[in-house]
């Protein structure tokens, strides 16, 4: 007969009582058992549970994408690593396909990510369909005390009501926008309905105080302030030292400079309006964009550096002169308009980056900044209305001095725009630099060809030479070149054809809008891997998501899966093995062997 310790005895007879409490709670369905003082539910209570709660975080109705949000508060002497239990599975639904899910910055401690009071996860989403649904997503956790030791993992589910066709648009808060700017998402998804990106109000402010800068800085400029000082000598006489009348003349001088802005505008807003319905997507998160927008800026830079100059059409000058010529009140509105004509070569470097940033934005801040740096350049005449002994600076040699300084400024904009093209479109980025010297030749050939000095053949045939190589550099050195296509399109007779007849087949789910599928981008395209593909002999087909699809939908489920992205091998004879979310080089060239 077995002989036990009192320890061993104490031990087994606890152990025995815990089965029974457990069996009788199973068989009962309660929390608490009769007799036992609530013992069930009071344990089940003493074990401590963050708090966590799920919205829709941001949804635009116009692409219909959006973020699910859920807010972990830990309990007080708790907190979470960064680690794999912290995350958000949601349920399959038809009608919605899910993506990445994206974590807050953690602190970081003995190289260790830890999340501490609380912190929130993300969960990206995109509908297809118009009727009401329930989003269930599971948030798990696994939280540790101060002194390392963890607690078993665990799990809430949470209901969220969702209405495609009802909800309004939601705009991300400041924490969901830091969140994405960690995982170094753009805000395309967060984009107002219309598309433009949406401003803080003290952003928009430092926008409109720098476009009402530049607007005064004009007036500094080799072809504005030599006509500044001839019309305030011109307002003076003409209204024969009366102030009223100076002053008179002063805001209708300012008037024509706000009507040429206001029509610049709306020329903008015309064109934003155009490219909105060819889908243009005019955004700082586009490389094209980006690309245009560093170009126009390199070349007004050069030509304020004096390597060319851009002129007004000779024609329309000379009628815009006519008009303003007239006298009386009508003679200055009219030459309000035509210093905005004639300030062409000047105003371009300027008006050119805030017509790249005026793109992005809506027709009220369009017209808001056109108007602002309208008043800027009116702001000397509106001062010589008010304080008629006020002196203007002397045009001399200084003012190219300044304007080639301005032009440092150009360039370092050029600089800063090239690094965001970098990271846009880093295999398409030596390109570009070979285009902007191809630019600056252009440019140089430009210039020449328009001097007064040169001959009338080179004239002619210098401007065609530099048009074309403009153009045609930019086609050779900036033209996005083609990928190689080294896959195959996802079709489901042939991919079930190819697994049957034995082929060793690599199945990727994947979106365009899926923040980990394109970091995994950079493994699937590397050398080692094309090469391994190629070598085995290996199947790759793409499955694109970035639209919902039914066929591929009912696919992520033969997985367990609801959203990209996802991975699959399939091997003769073997079954098929499931990849996890982030991919690395080792980890495929460990399968694909």
């Amino acid at each position: 007969m077995l002989q036990f310790s009192p320890v061993k005895k104490i031990v087994f007879v606890f152990l025995l009582i815990s089965c029974a409490v457990g069996i009788i709670s199973a068989q009962s369905g309660e929390n608490s058992l009769p007799g036992l003082g609530g013992f069930g539910s009071s344990f089940k209570q003493a074990i401590p549970r963050p708090q966590t709660s799920a919205r829709i975080a941001a949804w635009n109705p116009q692409s219909q994408s959006g973020l699910i949000a859920v807010h972990y508060i830990f309990p007080n002497d708790y907190h979470h690593t960064d680690s794999d239990y912290l995350t958000l599975v949601p349920e399959a639904v038809q009608g919605v396909i899910y993506g990445s899910v994206l974590r807050a910055e953690p602190d970081i401690i003995d190289d260790v990510g830890h999340y501490y009071d609380d912190t929130t996860l993300l969960l990206e989403f995109r509908s297809s369909t118009a009727q009401p649904l329930t989003l269930l997503v599971t948030a798990y956790f696994q939280i540790c005390e101060e002194n390392g030791v963890c607690l078993l993992p665990d799990m809430d589910t949470h209901r969220i009501a969702f209405n495609p066709a009802s909800m309004e648009a939601v705009e991300a808060d400041e924490e969901v926008l830091s969140i994405l700017d960690w995982n170094s998402r753009g805000l395309e998804a967060m984009q107002m309905p219309d598309g433009s990106a949406q401003l803080k109000p003290l952003a928009l402010l430092l926008f409109l105080l720098m476009a009402f800068a530049g607007g005064v800085l004009l007036n500094l400029m080799p072809c504005i302030l030599p006509l500044l000082s001839v019309k305030a000598l011109g307002l003076v006489k003409q209204a024969g030292a009366r102030r009223a009348a100076v002053l008179a003349h002063a805001w209708l001088y300012a008037a024509g400079i706000l009507v040429s802005m206001w029509a610049l505008a709306a020329v903008v807003i015309a064109l934003q309006a155009s490219g909105t319905r060819l889908g243009w997507g005019f955004q700082f998160q586009s490389p094209g964009f980006l690309l245009a927008l560093i170009a126009v800026i390199w070349v007004f830079g050069l030509s304020m550096f004096g390597v060319f100059v851009i002129e007004a059409p000779r024609k329309s000058m000379e009628g815009a002169a006519a008009v303003s010529g007239r006298g009386g009140y009508a003679g200055s509105f009219f030459t309000g308009i035509f210093a905005v004509f004639v300030a062409t070569p000047c105003t371009a470097p300027l008006l050119g980056p805030a017509l790249g940033f005026a793109f992005s934005q809506s027709p009220a801040i369009i017209l808001a900044m056109f108007s602002t740096v309208g008043l800027g350049l009116a702001l000397p005449f509106v001062l010589l209305g008010v304080l008629p002994g006020i002196k203007l600076p002397k045009p001399g040699a200084w003012m190219n001095t300044f304007k080639e300084a301005m032009a440092f400024l150009l360039m370092a904009t050029t600089l800063y725009l090239y690094t965001t093209y970098m990271t846009l479109a880093p295999h398409r980025a030596p390109g570009l630099l070979w285009w902007l010297l191809a630019l600056g030749f252009s440019a140089w050939l430009l210039g020449k060809a328009r001097s007064p000095a040169s001959k009338r053949w080179f004239r002619i045939s210098g401007q065609a030479a530099a048009v074309i190589l403009a153009a045609g550099s930019g086609f050779i050195f900036a033209t996005p070149k083609a990928e190689q296509v080294d896959f195959i399109a996802f079709e489901e007779k042939d991919v079930e054809r190819r697994i049957a007849t034995g082929e060793t087949v690599f199945l990727e789910f994947t979106a365009d809008w899926c923040t980990t599928c394109k970091v995994n981008q950079r493994v699937l395209k590397s050398s080692t891997i094309r090469n391994l593909i190629a070598s085995n002999n290996i199947v790759h087909i793409k499955a694109d998501l970035t639209a919902y699809d039914e066929t591929l939908t009912r696919w992520l489920a033969r997985f367990g899966r609801a959203g990209v992205p996802l991975y699959v091998l399939f091997r003769p004879g073997e079954e098929p093995y499931i990849f996890p979310e982030l991919i690395t080089v080792n980890m495929l060239v460990e399968k694909f062997e």
